[in-house]
C-alpha cells in the first residue's frame, strides 16, 4: 500500500444529521485525513430533517476540519414518502421496500463514484454497499468493515458472514461484538477491536464557570447532565426516575434526542421541575452543558444485548475530554474503558435509587469527582480519532488480501 493511500469512506447516511454515527464518521474521515490519506467521503444525499436542512456548513456543524471530500451521492429515496409523508403507507412491507430500493440504489451509485476516484482502501459501515464495491468494482483496494451492532435472525446473521468474510478486515467497536463474530467461526487475523475516540480540540476549555455563565445557570446548582438519544436502551428512563430519589435541588439535564423519544422522556419527567429535557441542540451547544455539569451519567439499560455488548458510546469519551466525574451502568460494553473507583462509579443498571445514591455522593465528595474526572481524562488522552483512524489504517495494512 502507498505511503500516501487514498480513502473512499462509504456512509449511507444522511448528513449532517441528528445522529451520532454521521458524526463519527465524519471524525473518521478527518482522523484518516490527518494521517496523510486523500480522503473522500460519499454519503447518501436523503431527505433530511427541517433542522438539518438549515445547516449551512456540515464541516462546521459536527467540529471537523475541511481536510477531506465531502461529496453526496443521489440515491431513489422513499423512505421519507412512506415513513413520515404517507403514513397510511407505513407499513412493514412498504417500509422494507423502500429502505431496500434506497440502499440498492446507494450501492450502485457509490459504485460508479469509487470506480473513478480508484481508491486503496475502502472504509464502511455499512456492509450491503461495501460488498457490492467488492464484488463489482474491478480494481485492487483493501475493504474495511467497521461493525456496530450484529444481525438479530438466522438468515440475516447468515448473511452478514457471509459478506463480512469478503472483507480484508472487520473493525469491531467493542470486545463483546469481536467475541460475536470469534463464535461464529471468523477468522481472529481479521479482526481489530477500535474503541471510539473523541476530538479533544472541542474540549480546549473546560472552564464550568464561564459555561454556567453563558447559560444562565447558577454557579451553586448541582447539576447532572446526559447527553445523547433517548432510544429505551439508552436508560434515560431510568434517569429520570433517579431524580424522584435525589435531593430535590440537583438539577438533571438532558440533551438530545429526537421524536418519539423525546416525547415519552418529556411525558415521564412532566411532574419533575428539576429535570430539564432540552432536545437535540447542535454538538458545540451540547457540549456546553457538559462543560457546565457537577457531575456526567451513563444509565444504559442492562436489558438489550446492544447496551451490554455492542455500544461504544461517543458521550463517553466527551464526558473524559470534559474532566467530569462520570457515573455510568456497570456493563461489560462501559467496562472496556471505565474502571469502578477509578475513573468513574459504576452502578447496577435500570436502578433508579443506586443510580441517585452515586449521584448524591460524588455531590458531597468533591476530592473524589475530582480524582475519577482527571483520571479519566488522562486515559483519554490517548483515544483520539487521528489515533483511531491510524492504528485502524496499520491494522488493514498488515492482513493478507482477503
Amino acid at each position: 500500500m502507498e505511503a500516501s493511500p487514498r480513502i473512499v469512506m462509504v456512509a449511507n447516511a444522511r448528513i449532517p444529521s441528528e445522529r451520532a454515527h454521521p458524526l463519527q464518521i465524519m471524525h473518521m474521515a478527518a482522523g484518516f485525513a490527518s494521517g496523510g490519506a486523500t480522503v473522500l467521503l460519499a454519503y447518501a444525499r436523503r431527505a433530511n430533517t427541517e433542522a438539518m436542512r438549515s445547516v449551512s456548513d456540515p464541516f462546521e456543524y459536527a467540529g471537523v476540519r475541511k481536510t477531506f471530500a465531502l461529496v453526496g451521492i443521489p440515491t431513489v429515496d422513499a423512505i421519507k414518502r412512506v415513513t413520515i409523508d404517507w403514513p397510511l403507507l407505513n407499513l412493514g412491507p412498504f417500509r422494507l421496500a423502500a429502505h431496500l430500493l434506497q440502499l440498492w440504489s446507494f450501492a450502485i451509485a457509490a459504485l460508479t463514484l469509487v470506480r473513478r476516484w480508484r481508491p486503496n482502501v475502502v472504509y464502511s459501515r455499512d456492509l450491503l454497499p461495501l460488498t457490492v464495491l467488492r464484488m463489482l468494482l474491478g480494481q485492487p483496494a483493501r475493504f474495511g468493515f467497521e461493525v456496530h451492532t450484529v444481525p438479530r435472525s438466522r438468515l440475516s446473521a447468515a448473511l452478514h458472514l457471509w459478506a463480512a468474510r469478503r472483507m480484508d478486515a472487520v473493525i469491531a467497536i467493542t470486545e463483546g461484538l469481536r467475541g460475536w463474530y470469534l463464535d461464529a467461526g471468523f477468522d481472529p487475523q481479521r479482526l481489530f477491536v477500535a474503541p471510539d475516540a473523541v476530538d479533544l480540540r472541542a474540549f480546549a476549555s473546560r472552564d464550568r464557570e464561564a459555561a454556567r455563565s453563558r447559560l444562565e445557570i447558577p454557579g451553586n446548582a448541582p447539576v447532572v447532565c446526559y447527553l445523547g438519544h433517548l432510544y429505551p436502551w439508552k436508560g434515560v428512563d431510568t434517569l429520570v426516575e433517579a431524580a424522584r430519589h435525589a435531593a430535590p435541588d440537583v438539577q438533571w439535564v438532558v440533551v438530545g434526542g429526537i421524536s418519539p423519544d423525546l416525547d415519552r422522556i418529556r411525558a415521564a419527567a412532566a411532574d419533575l421541575p428539576n429535570v430539564h429535557v432540552m432536545g437535540h441542540l447542535p454538538p458545540d451547544e451540547a457540549r456546553l452543558y457538559l462543560v457546565a455539569a457537577d457531575v456526567a451519567v451513563i444509565p444504559f439499560s442492562g436489558r438489550q444485548v446492544i447496551a451490554r455488548e455492542h455500544t461504544s458510546p461517543l458521550k463517553l469519551f466527551e464526558y473524559m475530554a470534559a474532566e467530569r466525574p462520570i457515573i455510568a451502568s456497570d456493563l461489560p460494553s462501559l467496562r472496556e474503558v471505565l474502571d469502578h473507583e477509578r475513573n468513574a462509579l459504576l452502578v447496577a443498571p435500570d436502578d433508579p435509587s443506586a443510580l441517585a445514591a452515586a449521584v448524591t455522593r460524588l455531590l458531597a465528595d468533591s476530592a473524589l469527582a475530582a480524582r475519577l474526572a482527571q483520571a479519566a481524562r488522562l486515559e483519554v488522552e490517548s483515544r483520539t480519532w487521528t489515533q483511531r483512524a491510524a492504528a485502524i489504517r496499520e491494522f488493514l495494512e498488515s492482513t493478507p488480501a482477503s
